[in-house]
């Protein structure tokens, strides 16, 4: 199950400064019914991996397979997978080219690893708003654009060269490409798994990064989120195990990143 975890740093007679963890309620997740107490240095992640974690070990105890500590907890790590937010910025992808389509230009092109429902879906929307796409993808994109072509009637390029990304007005990163890669200073950049590419393939260089999205979120799926925590992760892994349609939420707008 989900932890959303609040921490505070109390002092228990004859213990000494502790730290305690109460797992609260949200999207299905019961709190549980005691608070764990453990040293504050348990909640930092260990050098060695095969370390053991208590604080983490009695989460998993209780079911807790994946954690999100509130804003204020101010807590390094525990030994669990944290929500991200890189599921729902992976499914929206193609809403966030759909959305810039008018301010960025014409021409779209796109970096995956493989071409799976997520991938598809980024496609189909895009296809539908730029004049011309261009693909990289790692295992064949043969059939993929043949339908693009055929439904819409694109010029799809298939595995760009790097002169042709350079005409690129914006740009989806889903997987790292396989090479270094540069992007013309007017080029919208939005990369959902931004921090893979500092150890997997190639580099995305220039560009004009999308850093953010700002998203329309219907009240009763906002209601449930347990206060204190930031949203984006919990609806990406709410959306992630099924638990929300992530079509209901829509793109306000986006931040980029001006400095690039």
């Amino acid at each position: 199950m989900l932890g959303f975890i609040h921490t505070e740093t109390v002092a228990r007679p004859g213990w000494g400064e502790r730290i305690r963890c109460a797992v609260q309620k949200g999207y299905g997740t019961e709190a549980l019914e005691r608070p764990l107490f453990g040293r504050p240095a348990l909640f930092v992640r260990h050098r060695n991996l095969n370390e053991r974690n208590p604080i983490g070990e009695m989460l998993l105890e209780r079911g807790v397979d994946k954690v999100l500590f509130s804003e204020a907890s101010g807590v390094s790590d525990v030994p669990l997978r944290r929500m991200d937010r890189s599921y729902l910025y992976t499914y929206l992808a193609g809403d966030v080219g759909a959305h810039v389509a008018e301010r960025s230009g014409a021409t779209a092109v796109c970096f995956f690893r493989t071409l799976g429902q997520l991938e598809e879906r980024a496609l189909l929307k895009l296809a539908g708003v730029f004049r011309y796409l261009m693909i990289s993808v790692q295992r064949d994109s043969g059939a993929i654009c043949r339908d693009l072509r055929r439904r819409y009637g694109l010029p799809v390029v298939e595995d760009p060269t790097p002169n042709q990304v350079k005409g690129a007005d914006f740009a989806l990163v889903l997987h790292p490409p396989g090479r270094d890669v540069v992007f013309s200073g007017r080029c919208l950049l939005f990369e959902p798994n931004r921090e893979m590419r500092a150890t997997e393939g190639g580099r995305a260089c220039m560009g004009t990064p999308i850093t953010g999205l700002d998203l329309d979120v219907p009240p009763d799926l906002a209601a449930e989120i347990p206060a204190g925590f930031r949203p984006l992760p919990i609806l990406s892994e709410a959306a992630f195990r099924g638990q929300i349609d992530p079509a209901r939420i829509k793109i306000h707008g986006v931040s980029l990143d001006k400095s690039m």
